[in-house]
């Protein structure tokens, strides 16, 4: 009988995972980003024989890079299957955390976590192929491993790898984990001066080995930079880059990282006393992760007050890049195992504890779960019956970049939809696969020669639009010389073809190619797709504003010929025809 229980509740257990990973499926196709893009981009870098800050230039730590390029190396191309291979890992990932923490922390614990995190999707947008998925678990399990510590006072071998694994991982995906990753130093720490005095000496040994092997992996990592000569790029992208430039545009880290330490902590209490202070439908979900974080850190500080205090001050460093909207996946992946563990340790104490709390703890409960759920619903399942190519698609200039240059032609894509890379199977033209303004200011000799040596076959380059409040013909204005210099924009009559920029000396075959239907109709004739009326004028389609124009210009109704959509759109675009032109 017990046997049949037991197996009964292993197939409810198989069937709580297979659940969560489905809730994560109906994610899996939702729109790219171009942090997840750029992480893409990098492995398959990889996967083609180069390195990062070699053959590609970025800001950020390189642990996903190397990651994905697992993926891209036995030939994942597209986005829907790196997607598909990413939400494996998130699974394989929980199965690890439910196989070696339920003892430690319950088995609902672990459980309640998945499926919060599985219906928070579209909050966090953990369903991504981002940094902070990576630095968010490894910072978790890092939590794991310190309050399992905290009990035990031992480590084992498997302990120890655990750890250096997860400090690797969470720091080389995003640098500022330093900053968690040393209030859980702390906690160790803490907890080895709390030791019986004379067992310290005989534990030393154990310390000392889990210092090896926490530098093992970072040696590593700078013996094969130092070997294939990237120390330097590695050095100067991914930390000085963030310091000299970046934080001149976007904080960054500033002159001196010191300084993260004497603003997080007010950030930290802001948040907190704003989202208790001004709870509301739309901060109802934040408020309530504050109430469970705090209830958490409540419980730590009966147990230990010093160890409530340190992991008070971890929460909030956790949230060092935000603890809300877009990189604050970490903060919310340390908050829903709180949320979970706050849970856990009260109902199986329901029956000890007042009413009113009680009370509290199931309203609390309920409407987490009602809030994860809401905001789950509106778009899971998006575009999951549709082709490939779908959620990284970008609208404007997808269809140029597949008709106007072959697979694995090189073009730039300067604006910031780096997807259209991978979508349309095209290679960067530069090592720099955007244009942002700190980026320029470090490379633009760089990018400038990267342009002469691979002469893409198309540029997309948005002089008139912004990046971050900066214009890029105003922040880039030598790129725009050079792209003005040996390339013609399609149409600078058309809001998408201006920024679309061919050869000089295939603009006229390219012409012929897109706008055929030109010299299929006489010139001075006015003609319509029942939306819009154009005269057509030198060759080009030039729409009239207004009724109100049109009869100013004396133009006749009736003769207006009837045309469809697909015979306008191969006529160029000619300027506007509004009461200010002829």
């Amino acid at each position: 009988m017990l046997e049949r229980l037991s197996s009964n509740k292993r197939i409810n257990i198989y069937i709580f995972f297979i659940m969560c990973f489905a809730l994560l499926l109906l994610y899996h196709r939702n729109p790219a980003f171009m942090d997840e893009a750029d992480n893409l981009l990098g492995a398959l870098n990889i996967a083609n024989g180069s390195d990062i800050y070699k053959g590609y230039f970025s800001q950020h730590t390189p642990f996903v890079y190397y990651f994905m390029s697992i993926f891209a190396i036995v030939g994942v191309r597209d986005y829907e299957t790196f997607r598909l291979c990413m939400s494996m890992v998130i699974l394989l990932t929980w199965v690890f955390m439910y196989c070696r923490y339920s003892t430690y922390f319950g088995k609902k614990t672990i459980l309640i976590f998945m499926l919060i995190y599985a219906l928070t999707l579209n909050i966090t947008w953990g369903y991504m192929i981002l940094s902070d998925v990576f630095q968010g678990y490894a910072v978790l399990i890092l939590l794991f491993e310190a309050l399992i510590f905290q009990k035990e006072k031992s480590l084992t071998i498997k302990s120890m790898i655990i750890i250096s694994m997860c400090i690797f991982i969470s720091i080389m995906s995003a640098f500022v984990s330093v900053y968690p990753v040393f209030f859980i130093a702390l906690l160790f720490l803490y907890n080895i001066l709390m030791l019986p005095t004379k067992e310290i000496p005989i534990r030393l040994k154990e310390y000392i080995k889990l210092a090896v092997i926490i530098i093992i992996p970072f040696l590593i990592l700078i013996a094969w930079y130092l070997l294939t000569g990237n120390l330097e790029n590695f050095y100067e992208q991914a930390y000085q880059m963030n310091r000299t430039y970046y934080s001149n545009y976007l904080g960054g880290f500033g002159s001196s990282v010191i300084d993260l330490f004497k603003s997080t902590p007010l950030n930290w209490t802001g948040h907190i006393k704003n989202y208790l202070l001004t709870v509301n439908k739309d901060t109802i979900f934040n408020s309530l992760l504050v109430i469970f974080n705090l209830l958490f850190v409540h419980i730590q500080f009966k147990n230990s007050k010093v160890s409530g205090i340190i992991l008070f001050f971890f929460l909030g460093f956790c949230g060092i890049r935000g603890y809300t909207d877009f990189h604050s996946l970490n903060y919310y992946i340390i908050s829903f195992f709180c949320v979970s563990y706050v849970v856990e340790y009260y109902f199986l104490r329901i029956s000890e504890i007042s009413e009113i709390k009680r009370v509290g703890i199931k309203v609390l409960v309920f409407l987490i779960f009602l809030v994860s759920f809401n905001s789950y619903i509106p778009n899971a399942g998006i575009n999951l019956f549709k082709g490939k190519g779908v959620l990284a698609q970008n609208i404007y200039y997808d269809s140029y970049i597949q008709e106007l240059t072959n697979e694995d032609d090189s073009v730039w894509i300067t604006s910031l939809t780096p997807q259209s890379y991978i979508n349309n199977h095209r290679k960067p033209s530069s090592r720099t696969t955007t244009l942002v303004p700190w980026f320029y200011d470090a490379y633009k000799t760089v990018m400038i020669n990267d342009l002469k040596e691979n002469k893409p076959e198309l540029i997309i380059f948005e002089k008139d639009n912004e990046v971050w409040g900066h214009v890029y013909s105003e922040f880039a204005p030598t790129i725009l010389e050079y792209i003005n210099q040996y390339y013609n924009c399609l149409n600078e009559y058309d809001s998408v073809e201006k920024n679309i920029y061919v050869k000089k000396e295939r603009y006229k075959e390219i012409s012929e190619k897109l706008w055929p239907e030109a010299s299929q109709l006489e010139e001075g004739k006015l003609v319509s797709n029942q939306s819009r009326i154009f005269l057509i004028e030198n060759g080009l389609k030039r729409h009239i504003a207004s009724p109100e124009i049109f009869n100013e210009k004396g133009y006749d109704w009736n003769s207006i010929i009837p045309i469809n959509d697909e015979t306008i759109s191969k006529i160029k675009t000619g300027p506007e025809i509004s009461g200010l032109t002829k």
